[in-house]
Formats: C-alpha cells, structure tokens, sequence
C-alpha cells in the first residue's frame, strides 16, 4: 500500500509521511525511505532528490514537534503514548543527559524509535535551544537516510531483509558518529585544560 501510495506521487508523498511520522502521525520512517530507494532504483524517482527529500521530511517533522512541546511545555508530556514509554527512571534519566550532553542526547534519541518523540519533547522543555536541536537531529538524519535509502536501493530484490539488517548498520554508524563527537569533546576538554594550566600567574605588586 506504501509503495502504491509513494510511486503515485512521489517526492511529495514521501515529504509528507516522513513529517507526519516527525508530529507523532504513526506512519512508517524506516519503510518510506526504503521504498523510496526502491522507486529510485526502478527510476520512478532519482536517487539523490529522494534521500534529500527524505532528510528534508524526518527533519522538519522532528522539529514541528519541537516547536510544538515548547509551546505545550508539559502538556506535551502529558499524551497517553508518551506516558508509557516515559517511566520516572528513564524520564530521569533523559533528563540527566541532556543536562550533560543535550547535543550528543538529541543525536542518540532521533534513533530510539520508541523513546524519541519522548526525549524530544523533554528536550524542548528543558530548555535546550533550537540551534543545538536542529544541528543534532539534522546531522543524525544525515548519517541514517543515505543508509537506510541506498539499502532500498541496493535490496530492491529482497526489501524485507534490507529491513531487517539496515537498523543493525544503522546502529553501528551511529555508535561510530557518538565516539567521534566523545573524542572530539574530550580532546577539547584537555586542550582548554593545558591552556589553563600553562596561564602565567598574575604578578603581585610590591
């Protein structure tokens, strides 16, 4: 029905399901953007523009319900699907890292399908700003879309072991990206302590 839906219309369709998916909508993420390679490999669609548009989509879509749960504040906690998944513990936990590392929790979270619109919402009311959200989910998708669209692409023949072994890459390209932005922090982190170590010390006057 997807595939049907996609081929009749496209950029457009897949544009509009991946928003929707962003908002709470329960459409399919992962299939879209799998049937979409699919299209492009049997040249319904053109390889690039669909990964382009997909990551346009999933972006968008992740911050409409940003913009959203800032406006709500928490209200938006408050849906029922939300409350499910969001026991103290791990709402306590969410919390605790996006004090730490709103960055890097935001990254991690658009990968956690069921906890994501979740810690998205925690992170539009706690304060972490638009700029640091929209880089972090928009490089995130970036890591994931070419994947998941070029596996559609590749597997058209077998689409559902692609999706099966996309989230398993998905996951390792993942944990790649998270221990290049650690390093990065933590080589950051020395440096500014070297420069502080090495400061003279202010002169006393007689």
């Amino acid at each position: 029905m997807i595939e049907t839906f996609l081929s009749r219309y496209g950029y457009l369709a897949a544009f509009g399901l991946l928003v929707g998916a962003g908002v709470g909508v329960p459409f399919p993420e992962e299939p879209t953007q799998l049937v979409m390679g699919v299209l492009a490999q049997r040249g319904l669609v053109s390889l690039v523009p669909a990964m382009a548009t997909c990551w346009a989509g999933i972006v968008v879509g992740d911050f409409l319900w940003f913009l959203l749960a800032q406006r709500l504040g928490p209200l938006a906690l408050e849906r029922t699907v939300l409350r499910k998944v969001l026991t103290p513990p791990r709402r306590a936990r969410i919390e605790a890292h996006l004090a730490r590392r709103a960055f890097l929790t935001v990254l991690i979270s658009r990968h956690l399908s069921g906890l994501r619109l979740a810690a998205f919402a925690l992170a539009a009311t706690h304060g972490v700003r638009r700029r640091t959200f929209l880089l972090a989910d928009g490089l995130s998708a970036l890591v994931s879309v070419p994947l998941v669209v070029s596996a559609g692409y590749l597997g058209a023949d077998h689409l559902s072991r692609a999706r099966s072994e996309v989230r398993t890459v998905e996951l390792v390209i993942l944990g790649l990206v998270v221990a290049g932005v650690l390093a990065m922090l933590i080589v950051r982190r020395l440096r500014r302590s070297r420069a502080s170590g090495e400061a003279p010390a202010p002169r006393r006057e007689a």
